[in-house]
């Protein structure tokens, strides 16, 4: 009854956490219409900044398996991915490498497939339970949806 009602609540606050991410896809998308794009925009950083604790959340599980009793691999890769995520969502770049905002979302997305895949290899290795790859598959999907709409948008307008 435990794990059914710990399956519950992570799927819970797994969608509440994506509520940022569908708001400004939607707010994007209905600018000029409904917004102005200035607003907009705005919401794109919130975006930017909700996919990377997204990112960072799921980093940080991902180093908690790797330093448990049965751990068999480094917490490098976690570590590396934070800071990767990190760095997507600084606005005017850092070391002289400044990325446009349509490629800081697609770095983000591409780290999240990327903890996606990593999660179901735990699945699979029968490290996590399987209904934690579904809420994943779920959480990953919607996520992307929403990065992909923002991202097609932010093309449209020329907002690199």
């Amino acid at each position: 009854m435990a794990k059914n009602k710990q399956s519950q609540e992570l799927t819970r606050l797994g969608l509440i956490a994506l509520i940022p991410l569908i708001i400004s896809a939607a707010a994007l998308w209905l600018s000029p219409a409904i917004l102005p794009q200035h607003i907009a925009l705005d919401f794109h950083q919130i975006a930017l900044a909700a996919a990377a604790i997204f990112i960072v959340f799921f980093a940080g599980a991902g180093i908690g398996t790797s330093i448990g009793a049965n751990a068999t691999s480094s917490p490098l890769p976690n570590i590396l991915i934070t800071l990767l995520a990190f760095l997507a969502i600084l606005p005017n770049g850092v070391f002289f490498l400044a990325l446009g905002a349509a490629q800081r979302h697609f770095i983000l997305l591409v780290l999240m497939i990327y903890l996606l895949a990593r999660d179901l290899a735990t699945v699979s290795g029968h490290s996590a339970p399987r209904w934690y790859g579904t809420l994943r598959i779920r959480l990953t999907f919607w996520a992307g949806i929403s990065i992909i709409l923002i991202i097609s948008r932010l093309l449209l307008w020329g907002y690199y």
